[in-house]
C-alpha cells in the first residue's frame, strides 16, 4: 500500500487577539496593522469555517480572527461592456481583483438592525467585500429593470443580481 502522509490538524493559537473592523482595518492587540504588506499576507490566509467563525491559517497553526462586518472592502469597480454584455470587477482594500460572476455573486441586503445597505461580492471560498459608498453608488447607478420580473438588476458575466434585497 502507498505510504500516505498524516493528516497534519493545524494547532490551535489562544488568544490571537486580531480583529478585521467594520472599515476594514486589521488590529492585532488593540494596535492598527498599517504595514500594508502584512495585511496582504494575513489576507491570504484568511479561511471561513462552516460556523461562521474566521480563522488565520497556515499549514501549521490557526488562529481566531473577530471579523465586525466582512473581510474586506471593495474600494474599486471597473466597468467592461453594457447591459447584459457588463462586466464588473471589483478591487479590494487587500488587493484581490474579482469579477462578479455565478461563482462570485453580489448580494444587495440590509443590514441587521438598520436600513442601511448591506451589498457584498464573494471573493473567494465563502469570504465577503463589502462594497464602500462611493463603489455602491456606481453600482446603483447601472441599475435597471429586469423586464421579466420588474426587479432592479446589475449584470455581469453573464449573471443577473438582483437589488430587491434592499427593499425594507
Amino acid at each position: 500500500a502507498p505510504m500516505t502522509d498524516p493528516v497534519r490538524i493545524p494547532r490551535d493559537i489562544q488568544d490571537l487577539d486580531m480583529r478585521i473592523a467594520a472599515n476594514g482595518d486589521w488590529f492585532y492587540q488593540g494596535s492598527k496593522i498599517s504595514r500594508p504588506k502584512l495585511v496582504k499576507l494575513f489576507s491570504t490566509v484568511l479561511r471561513l469555517e462552516d460556523d461562521g467563525r474566521y480563522f488565520l491559517q497556515t499549514p501549521v497553526e490557526r488562529g481566531e480572527v473577530v471579523v465586525e462586518k466582512t473581510p474586506f472592502i471593495a474600494i474599486l469597480m471597473t466597468v467592461e461592456g453594457a447591459g447584459k454584455d457588463s462586466s464588473l470587477t471589483f478591487e479590494t482594500n487587500v488587493g484581490d481583483r474579482v469579477t462578479a460572476d455565478a461563482e462570485h455573486p453580489l448580494t444587495f441586503s440590509l443590514e441587521a438592525g438598520s436600513d442601511e445597505p448591506f451589498p457584498v461580492v464573494e471573493v473567494r471560498h465563502g469570504l465577503l467585500a463589502r462594497l464602500n459608498r462611493p463603489v455602491f453608488y456606481q453600482l446603483v447607478d447601472l441599475a435597471e429593470e429586469d423586464p421579466d420580473t420588474g426587479e432592479l438588476v446589475v449584470w455581469s458575466a453573464g449573471t443577473a443580481f438582483s437589488l430587491a434585497g434592499l427593499n425594507p
